[in-house]
């Protein structure tokens, strides 16, 4: 008799790729960086009522406060004071963001001085404020049945921002933007004004030494090659800690990788800290990406340099939540996750906070998967039969006897029902979790949502601020929204297939088309966005998805330039885009590079829904307000619809998306359906 054993490792080997971060390659120069502490204004109705009046002259009605924000509402027009820090806000939403109008807008450069004059009468431009640039609002609509483009301008945008300590700080941590529209008089052209700016106390909070720009790249595996633009600039904490609000230096560096392989040159603009004062934490062991069996006993630590000691530590699981607060930990009870079937890694993070409670993370992929050792029975006869016919030849070359053959038939006989036995580890305890798809019907009247995101599993450009953001916009839409939260896919678990239309082999009906709005955020460019998984791409392509002929109504790609007027080869962003339509109503997404920010997709929900106080706006309005407010002034943000107006430019009708809210919270147009419109608009508005 012949026995096989095959003995089989817990430990499966993972695709996930190595982390090629290595902060022993930072340099640092001779110069010291100041880090410092902002003010904070003292916010009280008496201060928000003389601003309103004296700006806007809004004296007949008395500010509110509503979660920190004091609200002046007089019919469409809205003023805001952020009590946080100081920012103001106003907006007179019949006009911001209007493609009716525009037809009466004075020259850029009239409006730049009538911007200017307001400032300084109004005593709003500090010392170190320069004027950036003056954006604006474009409109174009394309006509389907004559190929006919029409394009104009709605409103200019006056920007200023900020030198300090001889840098410029960047984005969105300090800027005025006066947007100047249709009016009477010069003032009355004034249709919106952002202002946010807080004083640094004099004397420097820290001082720490610089890291050299080129010790960045190698430390972080960056190509120099890929690199279009990079400056040192001061940025402010982008989070709702309770620490201090620091001015601190970062290296903001633009990235176009090179797109020679199968995935185009994807856009990137991102952070790194450029001094030591933060700390920085290393996921150790394991060492990379790792599967194991369920029930496997798995050991994680980490190492954490630079910042201040000493350090705290939270661990946590995607799909688990919080895993420990010690560096180092040992578990047996990582839940196996499945999706549609397919084991799903869990992201492991781990992040640290120093004594000056700065913050650092990072991020590992670990599967759970329970591996099917039973062999198949034409495998078992199969091997039974090799083994047997091996000796039989052996056998009968030696003696021709029929006897002796019989015999070895009748062992054959008997392999044919021998299993071939596997030793595994024993999976017993350990749940699984295999969250399905939506279940409402298409257009139930059930308000649905769902998010899918990438962030720190983007080894070499992380996005670090990605699931805060993401996550604060899906909790928003499901808490005070009152949306049923059907999905939240990150990291490893956003699949391409997922946006991606079946004749292309995806599976967007299970998923983005069957809610009502969804809101996507990882590395983009022209031609479509990223995904760290590899189901069944890395890469989703914009033709070959089909939005819209489920449930789907509103979609945000939050990254860089899906939106953009033109790819490389010169296909515009007609030729891209209108294939997608098939009855969403918006595309809401960046016509340029865009920042990894914390609190865009929690102002966005607000926006649409509005408080009690803060009335809600379109979602085409509370797009660009989101994105303005969390943007600097050379972003440009994007809006792409399917229009049913004869005339979408000067005047659309009320069944259009240019007028549509979240459900509830306004009117909500009709689906757009191919043959039931006219014309592709597309807005473009800096930011």
């Amino acid at each position: 008799m012949i026995l096989l054993v095959v003995s089989v490792s817990d430990e499966v080997v993972s695709p996930i790729s190595i982390d090629v971060f290595d902060s022993s390659k930072f340099v640092l120069s001779q110069t010291e960086i100041p880090i410092f502490e902002l003010t904070t204004p003292q916010v009280n109705l008496s201060y928000t009522q003389d601003l309103a009046r004296n700006l806007f002259g809004l004296a007949d009605v008395l500010p509110e406060e509503e979660e920190g924000r004091y609200i002046v509402n007089s019919g469409n027009r809205s003023f805001e004071v952020d009590s946080r820090d100081g920012s103001i806000w106003y907006g007179d939403y019949d006009k911001l963001w209007n493609v009716a109008l525009g037809n009466d807008l004075p020259s850029p450069g009239t409006c730049g001085e009538i911007a200017w004059s307001w400032l300084d009468d109004n005593g709003l431009l500090p010392d170190n404020a320069a004027l950036a640039n003056i954006g604006s609002t474009n409109v174009s609509a394309y006509n389907l049945d004559d190929r006919r483009l029409r394009v104009k301008i709605l409103q200019y945008q006056v920007n200023y921002e900020f030198v300090y300590n001889d840098l410029p700080i960047t984005g969105e941590a300090a800027q005025i933007s006066v947007i100047v529209g249709d009016g009477v008089s010069a003032y009355d052209r004034i249709i919106g004004f952002d202002w946010k700016w807080r004083e640094p106390k004099p004397d420097a909070y820290a001082r720490s030494s610089l890291i050299e720009y080129e010790s960045i790249l190698e430390a972080h595996g960056i190509n120099p090659n890929n690199v279009v633009d990079h400056r040192l600039v001061y940025t402010v904490d982008d989070d709702d800690t309770e620490n201090k609000k620091l001015l601190y230096p970062v290296w903001e560096i633009e990235i176009i990788e090179d797109d020679s392989g199968e995935i185009p040159g994807i856009h990137s603009i991102i952070y790194f800290d450029a001094t030591l004062f933060d700390p920085v934490v290393h996921i150790t062991t394991p060492s990379s990406g790792i599967s194991m069996m369920p029930g496997t006993s798995i050991t994680f630590d980490c190492s954490v340099s630079f910042g201040t000691p000493p350090y705290t530590y939270e661990w946590g699981s995607d799909f688990d939540g919080v895993l420990s607060t010690s560096k180092t930990f040992t578990t047996v009870s990582l839940s196996e996750v499945l999706k549609k079937d397919n084991p799903v890694p869990h992201a492991i993070s781990v992040r640290v906070r120093d004594a000056e409670n700065r913050g650092a993370s990072d991020c590992i992929a670990v599967t759970i998967e329970s591996v099917d050792f039973a062999m198949d029975t034409t495998l078992t006869i199969a091997v039974g039969a090799v083994a047997v016919i091996l000796v039989s030849l052996l056998v009968l070359r030696r003696r021709r006897s029929g006897f002796v053959l019989l015999f070895l038939l009748m062992m054959f006989s008997a392999f044919m029902f021998l299993p071939v036995t596997f030793a595994s580890t024993n999976s017993s305890g350990v749940r699984t979790i295999a969250p399905s798809a939506p279940s409402g019907a298409y257009d139930d009247g059930v308000k649905e949502v769902g998010i899918e995101w990438v962030g720190m599993s983007v080894i070499d450009n992380p996005l670090w601020n990605t699931e805060k953001n993401i996550e604060g916009f899906y909790n928003w839409m499901g808490v005070i929204g009152g949306f049923n939260r059907e999905f939240n896919w990150g990291e490893w678990s956003a699949w391409e297939e997922d946006f991606k239309d079946a004749q292309f082999s995806g599976t967007d009906t299970e998923w983005i088309d069957a809610v009502d709005i969804v809101y996507y955020q990882d590395h983009g460019n022209p031609d479509g966005v990223t995904f760290t998984s590899q189901h069944d791409d890395g890469w989703l392509s914009i033709p070959h998805m089909r939005l819209g002929d489920g449930d789907l109504e509103t979609i945000v790609f939050d990254a860089c330039s899906p939106l953009a007027w033109e790819n490389k080869n010169g296909d515009d962003v007609f030729t891209r885009w209108a294939p997608t339509l098939q009855g969403i109503h918006q595309v809401c997404s960046f016509a340029s590079g865009s920042h990894n920010v914390q609190e865009r997709g929690g102002k966005f929900g607000l926006y649409m829904t509005g408080l009690s106080l803060l009335q809600p706006t379109t979602i085409v309005q509370a797009w660009f307000r989101a994105t303005l407010e969390t943007e600097g002034s050379d972003i440009q943000a994007a809006v792409f619809y399917a229009s049913k107006s004869a005339d979408p430019l000067n005047n659309p009708q009320l069944d259009d998306p240019i007028n549509d809210h979240a459900y509830g919270f306004g009117y909500v147009c009709s689906d757009p359906t191919p043959g039931t419109f006219s014309w592709y608009v597309y807005i473009t508005s800096n930011c």
